[in-house]
């Protein structure tokens, strides 16, 4: 059984690879940590949990939480609410808790497939519900109380899980062909986004274990994203067939926002003399080159987001009027404009943070007036001891795994101490793999090898690091 692990056949020739990477391009140098500090902060974690014990409630909830929490009651599901000013999740114990997650703790292994990688956990468990009690068990000692998005049922059931994600404009839900977004004005697709939720999705409305629904995973909104090409969303909607719901939506906010030809044209620098010729824009003449032409694009970006916000989450009530929304996963902060549209139709703004600590700051300002939880629904960082190129899929890369339990340190000690976290979703259980056809594959995102060996230096701070969270946001 091949388990390929280690494809430059060794850490050291993965780490000089990197290294002449890094000088070509700064955002492949990784980031500076000394590793020679780990085992004594690890200790100092260690101290301060023993004196200071977190205990949980069946949900992962902080059961032995001060007496400010007090206040506090039970209900059916998970909510969340302000406590001395920072926001906390709700345990249907009505424990305050703050959501740490894995994702893609699945059974099938590191591909997500039944192939040599899920055989490795078969021959070593023998089923899936030996695996999956062990797992519950690496979960408790690591300090996780949620399993993320990717994962297994067998994982899910009986435990705190924000696993769903309803991908309800997915690549899967009705789109053009040749087209990279969904049409958030066709009666198609807002007809597929209730029958979705109602079909498929529905027996989750009375589980008391379901943190919350993602609506979706990283949707294009701007030209920034990594799917997008930059091409905005403005020039995406244009570029759906002649009559179509969205072009049709596209066009008639570009002429209600101008006014005027005459505005429209110094906006976009065509010459068009009727109104009626706005049926042959394309794309191309979409570009935007100036103040007006992004504030329109900004405009019909925050115009399309209210109408998917609001098809998905009617989509969602009609079937559960009590779990709570995060959104669609933003692939990054989505920027302030965005940011305060989701406030007003999610309970919790959910976004990955892979990037500098730019998003942090941005958080700190935007939250001073639009007071809403955030939870990081993905994170990572990846050592290059691990043996793996580490190219193939961004995150921050760090030289050794006592930097990587470092970083791992101070990304979530920073994060749970502002007051608008709620919870942090680590990505992922297992590295994704080397695969031979793919010679740049192989990036070390997991806790675990693929041949379900954990990376012990990393795991063990990983677990100290989470028992110290509640304190620190309680403490901020």
């Amino acid at each position: 059984m091949n388990v390929r692990i280690r494809p430059l056949g060794g850490g050291l020739l993965a780490v000089a690879v990197l290294l002449v990477v890094a000088a070509c391009s700064p955002d492949y140098a990784p980031l500076p940590f000394d590793a020679a500090r780990q085992p004594g902060r690890l200790a100092e974690l260690q101290a301060d949990n023993a004196a200071e014990p977190v205990e949980l409630d069946r949900f992962g909830g902080w059961a032995n939480a001060p007496a400010q929490f007090d206040g506090l009651t039970p209900g059916p599901f998970f909510r969340v609410e302000q406590v001395d000013g920072a926001w906390w999740f709700v345990t249907p114990d009505g424990n305050p808790m703050f959501s740490k997650g894995a994702t893609d703790v699945n059974w099938l292994g590191a591909n997500l497939a039944d192939d040599d990688l899920h055989q490795v956990l078969v021959t070593k468990y023998g089923d899936e519900s030996t695996w999956a009690s062990a797992t519950h068990d690496r979960l408790d000692d690591w300090g996780f109380n949620t399993v993320g998005p990717w994962s297994s049922g067998s994982v899910v059931t009986g435990r705190t899980h924000g696993h769903v994600i309803l991908d309800l404009a997915s690549v899967r839900s009705p789109r053009y062909p040749g087209t990279k977004v969904t049409d958030y004005w066709s009666p198609t697709w807002v007809q597929y986004a209730r029958d979705l939720m109602a079909n498929q999705w529905a027996p989750y409305a009375n589980d008391p274990y379901l943190l919350g629904y993602f609506l979706d995973n990283e949707l294009i909104w701007g030209a920034d994203h990594f799917n997008s090409t930059g091409v905005s969303l403005l020039q995406h909607y244009i570029g759906f067939p002649s009559g179509s719901p969205g072009r049709n939506a596209a066009i008639d906010f570009l002429r209600q926002t101008a006014g005027s030809l005459a505005v429209f044209n110094s906006t976009w620098g065509t010459g068009f003399t009727n109104w009626d010729q706005l049926a042959t824009l394309n794309p191309l003449q979409l570009i935007p080159s100036g103040p007006a032409a992004v504030a329109v694009t900004d405009g019909f970006m925050l115009a399309t987001f209210e109408q998917y916000a609001t098809v998905a989450v009617d989509a969602v009530r009609r079937v559960d009027p009590n779990h709570l929304i995060f959104g669609p996963r933003f692939h990054h902060y989505p920027g302030d404009i965005l940011f305060r549209a989701a406030a007003e139709h999610f309970e919790v703004v959910a976004m990955a943070a892979y990037a500098p600590d730019a998003w942090l700051d941005d958080l700190d300002a935007i939250t001073q007036e639009v007071d809403v939880p955030v939870l990081v629904e993905e994170f990572s960082f990846k050592g290059l001891d691990s043996g793996y190129w580490n190219i193939k899929n961004w995150a921050p890369r760090v030289m050794t795994q006592a930097d990587r339990a470092l970083a791992y340190d101070r990304f979530v000690e920073t994060f749970s101490r502002r007051p608008y976290a709620v919870g942090y979703h680590w990505y992922k259980w297992m590295d994704n793999p080397y695969r031979g056809s793919d010679g740049f594959s192989g990036d070390n995102f997991g806790l675990l090898r693929p041949d379900d060996t954990r990376y012990t230096t990393f795991t063990e701070h990983v677990a100290q690091v989470n028992r110290r969270v509640e304190n620190w946001h309680h403490t901020g």
